[in-house]
């Protein structure tokens, strides 16, 4: 009788290679020695470092999406009320036309800038004083201060915005006392009433005894504790917002303008050494300097620790 072979190969027997499986790697893997797994882990953590790789490199880019991107409102172009006949650097009291624009509604945090300075578009700020930048018991939610008009500049450009000019800050900063027939005094951001411990974050009962123990004599325009010796988060003071809702448009820290500063109505003096800001700040005392027209003129090379800003950006 005639033997019968079977066609099946035995199970311990490997099944032969093809002619294209020339390499080592490939023969280790088909013939299911142990080091396939071990080629198939290395392969597992480099997919695995390419994920986490791009995981944070789009992490990176949504950050830099919201430090760019902050909320803005609107401004359509108007025939605006700029100037107070009451003192002499804000008079004469005039009218100019704006074109659309929108404003940030807060002024750009120390958060913000940092991603601009690692992103390579911002220069670091400085460290003296009460400079909020590197403070970490004050946070980041806090405005950066101690920055150059040059420096803000370069913010405002890398987040694809400008400075706003002294007339679209003061007319974003006036709209709540500009009805018809009001009058054209104390035109503070949120109206005609005088600033309150709850309006703006100026020098109050917190303020005067923190600095005399440093030994610097602040005036205090309150005696009432606002709870904040310096800056204090942007946004903290709701009810001192406009009606539009931008916050800190007085007090907290004064903001840098692309306006040269100039004798009114003339806006193009030929000079670019200062600079117009805007607003107050933390060791404000005179309740007029919160006013919305209230103007003072800045050395652009001068970064000192009550002055931040916000952007602008055509509308």
């Amino acid at each position: 009788m005639t033997e019968e072979f079977s066609s099946a190969r035995p199970a311990h027997e490997p099944e032969p290679l093809p002619e294209s499986a020339t390499s080592e790697a490939e023969q280790v893997i088909r013939r299911g020695s142990p080091l396939r797994w071990l080629l198939r882990a290395l392969g597992g953590l480099a997919l695995l470092a390419v994920g986490v790789g791009g995981g944070y490199l789009g992490y990176r880019q949504i950050v830099k999406q919201q430090a760019r991107g902050a909320p803005m409102k609107h401004f359509p172009g108007a025939i605006a009320q700029i100037g107070n006949d009451t003192w002499p650097d804000e008079s004469p009291a005039h009218e100019v036309e704006l074109a659309a624009y929108l404003l940030d509604v807060t002024e750009v945090t120390v958060h913000a800038y940092r991603i601009c300075m690692e992103d390579g578009a911002c220069t670091e700020p400085g460290r003296h004083g009460y400079c909020n930048y590197g403070q970490e018991e004050r946070g980041e939610d806090h405005p950066i201060n101690c920055v150059t008009y040059d420096q803000a500049t370069a913010f405002c450009k890398w987040a694809g915005k400008r400075l706003p000019t002294e007339k679209e800050w003061e007319h974003a900063a006036r709209t709540a006392s500009d009805a018809a027939g009001s009058k054209k005094v104390d035109l503070f951001p949120w109206g005609g009433t005088p600033p309150t411990v709850k309006h703006a974050n100026v020098c109050g009962a917190e303020c005067g005894p923190f600095f005399a123990k440093r030994g610097k004599a602040v005036p205090m325009m309150h005696e009432v504790d606002d709870g904040f010796p310096v800056t204090a988060p942007v946004g903290s003071f709701a009810e001192g917002a406009t009606k539009e809702g931008l916050y800190d448009m007085a007090g907290n820290v004064w903001e840098w303008t692309k306006s040269p500063y100039c004798a009114y109505p003339d806006e193009q003096c030929g000079n670019d050494t200062d600079f117009v800001i805007r607003g107050g700040g933390y060791q404000t005392h005179q309740p007029r300097t919160l006013e919305a027209t209230s103007r003072e003129g800045l050395g652009r090379t001068e970064a000192t620790e009550t002055v931040g800003f916000r952007c602008a950006k055509d509308g």
